[in-house]
């Protein structure tokens, strides 16, 4: 993964500290994650909120999937059968 410019920068000192012997190191500054670019303010944290289905939607869901997989697998067994009438050994 390529780090951005920004992420990677040694920030300076201050002009008001020169007893300051090293400039802080991008592991000592907190961590960017937290912080929204270009502002100082925290980044609101996503909360988990459960979503309440009915047992319809559920199953709903669930036939989807099965179908999805059924689907699926059903394409890789007719690959593979395919395959092995045309692949000789």
């Amino acid at each position: 993964m390529e780090r951005r410019a920004a992420e990677s920068r040694v920030v300076a000192p201050p002009a008001t500290a020169p007893s300051e012997a090293t400039a802080p190191t991008v592991d000592q500054r907190p961590p960017t994650a937290t912080r929204v670019r270009g502002t100082s303010q925290p980044r609101p944290r996503a909360t988990a909120r459960p979503i309440v289905l009915t047992r319809d939607q559920e199953y709903r869901f669930i036939r989807a999937d099965m179908n999805r997989l059924l689907v699926t697998a059903g394409s890789l067994l007719l690959l593979m059968i395919a395959l092995l009438f045309l692949i000789e050994t």
